[in-house]
């Protein structure tokens, strides 16, 4: 927007509304210079917050999805009634380590240290019925405050492919 001042028409008279408005700003300007500053300071622990709690919430469900793939693999090697820490003989008595000890063990759970618990949701243990692997372990969201704890679970049910002779049903003592 272009204004003519009252008095003379010449070239020098002629003010660009843009300019004038940009130079009442600049004792504005200066004035807020720190309101980014503060508003950071406000939104920064929010910030903070939300980022670690979608990190913890991915710790959590990888540690979940572990125990899962531990669960399977010990319901399948209950069914076929052999597993790498056992070379005693299928008819002989449960193998040292027992198949819970074995699956909260490192090679396998990677230093979870999850309670295994086998069972047998049919009261028998003849070919054909099924064996329930269960394992649980508490988690902590904020392990530094302690805030945040839940129980992880997994499981997997599978059918008896040979009777059980290398593992007995029961819960796994915890030994971490």
């Amino acid at each position: 927007m272009l204004r003519l001042k009252a008095k003379s028409a010449d070239r020098g008279s002629i003010v660009s509304g843009v300019r004038e408005n940009a130079s009442r700003r600049g004792g504005r300007r200066e004035r807020e210079s720190g309101q980014a500053l503060v508003e950071f300071a406000l939104i920064l622990p929010l910030f903070i917050v939300l980022v670690v709690g979608i990190i913890q919430f991915g710790v959590g469900l990888n540690y979940w999805l572990d125990m899962q793939r531990i669960a399977n693999q010990g319901a399948r090697w209950a069914v076929v009634n052999k597993f790498p820490g056992c070379n005693a003989p299928a008819t002989g008595p449960p193998c040292s380590p027992t198949l819970q000890q074995y699956l909260q063990s490192e090679p396998v759970s990677g230093g979870l240290c999850p309670r295994v618990d086998i069972t047998f949701p049919a009261t028998t243990s003849e070919v054909g019925d099924p064996v329930k692997v269960l394992l649980w372990t508490p988690f902590t969201f904020v392990p530094i405050l302690g805030l945040g704890t839940i129980n992880l679970s997994a499981d997997a049910t599978m059918r008896l492919e040979q009777k059980p002779g290398r593992f007995a049903s029961g819960n796994g003592n915890s030994s971490c």
